[in-house]
């Protein structure tokens, strides 16, 4: 396994385990932080050390921070809080159409609840501009809501040449730093933002732990959105998890190793892109932007995403955003950037971090551009390599040993050997199957195929060529659904496949109906 997924998360550093691990044992420390005895403020100064270590790492002090769960609640708490204590003032935000799905949908609630939001558009490389965002202000704007480092594609944006305009404005700014943090210099006592999320498992520390920055001087005001015991000056209620907390502040504590190694990173991702830019129809989302060392999100013209995904099981890639995996949706961030929904499904995000070497990022080049090759080979006509796959995802068993093999498909009868072509599709699924027969009186005595598609309609394209070759007319118009179902497993999540094999073999009877006259 190769783990190139680091944007989605990262291991623990191992001054992060060893400050977590001081505090998980029975026999060690584990008072309540808000405790006054002994143990209790014991875990406090656990507490405030990791407090200290964090803002030291982000330039600001140490009353500045509020821990939180996440960057997710982080974000929440900051444009939430933010809108209900600000709201008379005005409900205008601005945000734009890229952000993290915890700033999309907090917003999306707040317009519920009356906000009125502007949705900002990235150009074609993924920026968001400075100038964009202000020409978007208004007299009730109270709030813009920005990620310093898009979490996709890795594209920055000019938070210190945006802060101090919007500082000039009155207007407050939270930036999601969730991904910026350990890629760029993040100095609040340089840049003028008013609230920052962070996330600790994107700078190797635990997951479960993150924190709100709240600029002191100007005062950013919030009103709760967690409340029980008016814990960390009233922001947020609720027993702080010492344990990840002192993990989080020894993972900032190493910060600068970490932006140490971002040169060293650039070099490795600008040697992957060269190689993969070295095969056709590969596009490098937000390439032509500033971006984060770590990253490469890449869509590749010609493969469905979803075969491209398994065709890849040593990799620990991503097809987007990890927060939005629960949806088998192309990415909103690439269709916003003008990429169609075939190619925003076959995009991957590779992400590197600090154990990330040449040798693991030279061998993920060639298992991806060899998986690129098999599966366009099989769209165009072209015998593909049997491949040895890991069938990681849990295809039926018919359908991965097809898929891996394809035996069956391969160039296309064209000529005089054609008797009859069909292709049948399901647009939303982005599957395409062809096929070409040729036929001698009522026997098909040669049938080649091609498909587009995910692993099972690939499975069934290859069931189709090896199961008509030789059939008569009359078993290619009885060749149903159902029996594709039954023969490859086929589960109910692409019962599409299936159908779109059955409309196949109806429309090339019916082909062959009015072009052979010794058909019945």
């Amino acid at each position: 396994m190769i783990y190139l997924d680091y944007a989605a998360t990262t291991p623990l550093h191992p001054a992060a385990a060893q400050a977590m691990r001081a505090w998980l044992p029975p026999e060690g420390a584990f008072g309540n932080p808000a405790s006054s005895h002994a143990a209790g403020r014991l875990a406090a100064a656990a507490v405030q050390q990791a407090t200290r270590q964090l803002a030291a790492a982000i330039g600001a002090n140490d009353d500045e921070i509020i821990w939180t769960s996440g960057a997710t609640e982080a974000s929440n708490l900051a444009i939430k809080g933010a809108y209900e204590f600000y709201g008379k003032r005005g409900r205008h935000i601005v945000s734009s159409r890229i952000e993290h799905k915890s700033v999309l949908d907090s917003c999306r609630h707040l317009q519920a609840q009356g906000a009125s939001v502007s949705w900002l558009e990235p150009d074609a490389d993924g920026r968001i501009a400075a100038e964009s965002v202000m020409a978007a202000l208004r007299d009730d704007t109270i709030l813009v809501s920005l990620m310093w480092v898009n979490n996709e594609t890795g594209v920055i944006t000019d938070i210190p040449a945006l802060a101090p305009q919007l500082r000039e404005r009155g207007v407050l700014l939270h930036v999601d730093a969730a991904q910026a943090l350990g890629k760029l210099a993040v100095d609040m006592s340089a840049v003028p933002v008013d609230l920052l999320s962070i996330a600790g498992h994107k700078i190797y520390g635990p997951q479960g732990i993150g924190a709100l920055y709240v600029r002191r001087k100007p005062r950013a005001r919030l009103m709760p959105q967690m409340h029980g015991g008016g814990h960390q000056q009233g922001m947020r209620s609720g027993t702080l998890p010492v344990h990840q907390i002192a993990a989080l502040g020894a993972a900032a504590a190493q910060l600068k190793q970490a932006l140490a190694e971002q040169p060293r990173l650039d070099e490795l991702r600008g040697g992957f892109e060269q190689r993969l830019l070295a095969e056709p129809e590969i596009q490098i989302n937000g390439g032509a932007a500033p971006r984060a060392a770590n990253y490469c999100n890449f869509s590749v013209g010609g493969v469905h995403g979803e075969a491209l995904r398994a065709s890849l099981p040593a990799l620990c890639l991503s097809s987007g955003s990890a927060c939005s995996s629960a949806t088998a949706e192309p990415s909103y961030v690439l269709r916003s950037l003008g990429r169609s929904d075939l190619l925003a499904g076959a995009s991957l995000r590779l992400s590197l971090g600090l154990p990330s070497s040449a040798e693991d990022v030279d061998a993920a080049g060639g298992q991806i551009i060899s998986a690129i090759r098999r599966l366009r080979a099989l769209a165009r006509g072209r015998q593909p390599a049997a491949a040895e796959l890991d069938n990681f995802y849990g295809y039926p068993a018919p359908v991965w040993r097809r898929f891996a093999a394809a035996a069956h498909l391969g160039q296309r009868l064209g000529g005089d050997q054609l008797s009859a072509a069909g292709s049948a599709e399901a647009a939303a699924a982005q599957i395409r199957i062809d096929l070409q027969l040729r036929v001698e009186g009522d026997r098909l005595v040669a049938v080649t195929g091609q498909v587009l598609g995910c692993p099972v309609s690939i499975a069934v394209a290859d069931y189709l060529v090896e199961r008509l070759s030789g059939a008569t007319v009359q078993e290619l118009q009885a060749l149903a659904a159902q029996d594709l179902i039954a023969e490859l497993e086929i589960p109910e999540s692409h019962l599409h496949c299936a159908l779109v094999g059955e409309d196949l073999c109806r429309d090339l009877h019916q082909q062959l109906q009015t072009t052979v006259t010794s058909i019945p």
